[in-house]
């Protein structure tokens, strides 16, 4: 064995601290304080002695994960030799991920889901680079990050949503200045995303979607409200009965996206749907739809998947219909039966043409009729 000393920077040697342990990792222990708060130690035999090594609080960003990975480190020295200091010295100005994701949640107003999908980003960016402070992310680990979330079979486009949250977190401590230097996401590329989800529902499709959840009231419920207004599942399930008005055959929904209401209308087949709804629920904030979004996708996607799923892989988005398709076959038949690409995308409540564009290919009135006419 090497007989190099190990150095350890920024550490405290502790002596008589009443420890408990780890019930996860090796040598890992913390202590209680009276603040409420955790003080965690690692401990490991350094030449024959057993060492007791204080790495800091929990209120600091310290947890046994990163213990474990600190003392991992340290026996790793000791048994090769390296002359490496196994915590780096940081100032008490010194933020870690943790406390500046605190921070962003305490300024921001982000929905549940929102906040859901950033801390896991935040918890995927510490458990993978092994790293809290902020001023010690770089580049190379978010491509790590990038490279960890492929290989755990995540679409393009939800590692780009973990991404722009990450940026926007690095983003808000820059211009609180909670800390110096570049984003770590400056120079990343994101990944190319396929979103022209090309699996539409024809009539006979849906026919048979009706048919299949006609004895189930609020799946057939939801699919109708859908299917006549196109709109997003979290905006379905937040129709309230003061948002419907019968009279004009028109439902104010709200874009929890872009957090604005715009109207969706009533067809004919939904109508004696909503006005029976209607009749059942007694307060104007009642919900139409008693069920959560999750709920909803919990018992409406295995009936999707039996239905036109067969043989398809989960990877397999273009082709797959998922609760989303409800919205993709709305504006998709639009198209079919020529409605102006503007309506469309007033109907979906679309910020940018761009978005609705995609429909466009659907049209029957493609342009070779205008050009026949054109030089006939």
């Amino acid at each position: 064995m090497a007989t190099h000393r190990l150095h350890l920077k920024g550490v405290k040697k502790i002596v008589g601290t009443k420890l408990i342990k780890s019930k996860k990792y090796t040598g890992v222990y913390y202590s209680a304080l009276d603040s409420g708060d955790l003080s965690y130690y690692i401990t490991y035999k350094e030449y024959g002695k057993d060492k007791k090594v204080f790495l800091g609080k929990k209120s600091e960003g310290i947890n046994e994960a990163f213990c474990h990975q600190k003392r991992n480190e340290a026996v790793n020295n000791l048994r090769f030799g390296n002359d490496t200091p196994i915590v780096k010295h940081k100032s008490k100005n010194t933020l870690s991920i943790d406390e500046l994701l605190s921070k962003y949640l305490e300024h921001k107003t982000i929905t549940k889901k929102t906040i859901t999908s950033i801390k896991f980003s935040v918890e995927t960016l510490k458990a993978v680079t092994q790293k809290l402070y902020i001023e010690d992310f770089t580049s190379e680990d978010i491509q790590k990050i990038k490279a960890h979330l492929k290989s755990n079979n995540k679409a393009p486009k939800t590692i780009n949503n973990q991404l722009t949250m990450l940026t926007a977190l690095f983003n808000f401590g820059i211009k609180q200045k909670l800390f110096k230097g570049e984003n770590p996401l400056n120079n990343v590329d994101r990944l190319k995303t396929d979103n022209n989800r090309e699996r539409y529902l024809n009539h006979s499709e849906v026919k048979q979607l009706k048919e299949t959840i006609k004895h189930k009231p609020l799946l057939l419920l939801f699919v109708e409200v859908s299917l006549s207004t196109g709109a997003r599942l979290e905006t379905v399930c937040t129709i309230s009965k003061k948002d419907i008005n019968l009279n004009q055959k028109a439902i104010t929904l709200s874009n929890h996206k872009s957090k604005n209401t715009y109207t969706g209308f009533i067809s004919n087949s939904l109508y004696p749907l909503l006005m029976n709804r209607l009749k059942e629920l007694k307060n104007p904030n009642d919900l139409i739809i008693t069920t959560s979004a999750k709920t909803i996708q919990k018992q409406l996607q295995p009936i999707l998947n039996k239905l036109f799923n067969g043989g398809l892989i989960t990877k397999d988005t273009k082709n797959r219909v998922v609760i989303h398709t409800l919205r993709h076959t709305f504006a998709s038949l639009l198209a079919i039966n020529n409605e102006p690409i503007f309506t469309i995308m007033k109907l979906l409540d679309h910020k940018d043409i761009k978005d609705t564009l995609r429909y466009a290919k659907l049209a029957k009135d493609n342009g070779l009729e205008a050009i026949t006419k054109l030089w006939s």
